[in-house]
């Protein structure tokens, strides 16, 4: 496929997801020469739909522009291409909330209330400015590799003064992390984001959604979130969780919007936890999840189909012992993650985005460059053999990637693989 220029400046890079209004893509300012992410709305639908995707990206826009804060994803641009509107955004290096409690289950509670008030700091500049977030949940909260907490996804986001874009019949929200009143249709106001921190919470103190783990549908999940509501943390036996943490979790939960506290509140009171300020321990469990995510892309290539190209089989590369045994990972990546990785590279184009990712490797954008390297090594197996220098390039550049990101056992063997490859090829050349 060819390569996207947005604006005659934003260059697609990889597609990082797709979701009801579009799609959102990594991307490379060509005039700046920095990574962004770009969102653009889907060409499909009908009118009524389309209309109401490009309300709600002017209205995400515009919500962004209001605030000015670290704990807010940062807006940069916006525009249209080829009568497609998108909006660029801070492209954020690390890992969501979500993703950080299903790699280490229940998070300690100095660093759950280290998140929360991350969190809370956030949605209190939101409400300063006259924003209403409306769609709190885990999934759009990134901890970056510095610590930084960062509220994303104000595609749902309301302005105060303005009036709510509604669709008649449709539930809009996530059920698990959406506050009762949201649910009953009622008007939102600031109350109904402090529900959604204290759902996320209850998800890191815990370990579990807050309104529980069975494959149930979307009925049963808004009968428990408007009926029994989520559970009581105080008093949970074992759960490890401070007295004053408990409570607060059960106070923001509540199914009446004028008895959960402020963002004031929440903010003294997390702030007074031992520990709540520390960013260290949150840090050290990004790391941990981003060398597991590393080793995961390295060692998980994407399952074949017939859009994809041919994947480098490490079979046809002679096996040096390994350092370490049993390294390999179990296929932690969906099938679709691993597709959309590929989906805009070529044989083409794998050069230069090797350079590109090497770049990013001298930076210390290790996490981004893992990812392209993959992509890379993978499309120039296919296309140039796997013995070929391209190819044994970008895994040694891998390689590289894994040991910066503390992957040692991982990197000495993938070192040796190349290694092996490489003489092998010297010899045949000298034959």
């Amino acid at each position: 496929m060819g390569e996207d220029v947005l604006g005659g400046r934003y260059r697609l890079v990889r597609l990082i997801g797709r979701g009801g209004m579009g799609a959102v893509h990594e991307a490379v300012d060509t005039e700046l020469d920095r990574r962004v992410a770009v969102k653009q709305l889907r060409g499909a639908g009908g009118r009524d739909a389309a209309a109401l995707a490009l309300t709600r990206l002017r209205r995400e826009a515009q919500a962004l522009a209001r605030i000015s804060h670290p704990g807010v994803v940062q807006v940069h641009d916006s525009g249209r291409h080829e009568d497609r509107p998108y909006l660029v955004m801070e492209l954020l290096d690390g890992v969501d909330l979500a993703k950080l409690v299903e790699a280490h289950g229940p998070l300690p509670p100095s660093v759950a209330a280290a998140v929360g008030l991350g969190m809370c700091r956030a949605l209190a500049a939101a409400h300063t400015a006259g924003v209403l977030h409306r769609d709190v949940k885990p999934t759009n909260v990134t901890v970056t590799a510095a610590g930084r907490v960062v509220l994303q996804d104000f595609g749902l986001a309301r302005i105060v003064e303005e009036p709510a874009i509604t669709q008649a019949g449709v539930l809009i929200g996530t059920p698990q992390y959406m506050a009762p009143e949201l649910i009953r249709g009622e008007l939102p106001g600031p109350e109904a984001d402090m529900y959604g921190l204290g759902a996320c919470l209850y998800l890191m103190l815990v370990g579990t959604p807050p309104l529980g783990t069975d494959p149930v549908d979307v009925g049963v999940l808004v009968e428990r979130a408007v009926g029994p509501g989520i559970p009581k943390l105080t008093g949970r036996i074992g759960s490890g969780v401070p007295h004053a943490l408990a409570h607060l979790v059960d106070a923001l939960c509540g199914q009446e919007p004028g008895h959960r506290p402020s963002t004031t509140d929440v903010d003294a009171l997390l702030a007074s936890l031992p520990s709540a300020d520390d960013e260290r321990a949150l840090r050290r469990l990004v790391a941990d999840r981003a060398r597991e995510q590393a080793v995961e892309f390295v060692y998980s290539p994407p399952a074949q189909d017939s859009s994809a190209p041919e994947l480098l089989d490490w079979a046809a590369i002679p096996q040096a012992e390994p350092a370490v045994r049993d390294v390999h990972r179990p296929l932690t990546l969906s099938d679709g993650t691993r597709q959309l990785l590929l989906s805009s590279m070529t044989a083409d184009n794998a050069r230069s985005r090797q350079r590109e990712a090497v770049n990013l490797v001298l930076r210390g954008d290790i996490q981004e460059a893992v990812r392209m390297l993959t992509a890379v090594a993978q499309v120039c197996a296919s296309a140039l053999g796997p013995d070929h220098p391209t190819t044994l390039t970008s895994q040694y550049w891998q390689a590289v990637c894994l040991a910066r990101l503390g992957a040692g056992a991982e990197a000495l063997e993938l070192f040796s693989r190349v290694n092996a490859a490489t003489e092998q090829r010297r010899g045949r050349d000298r034959d």
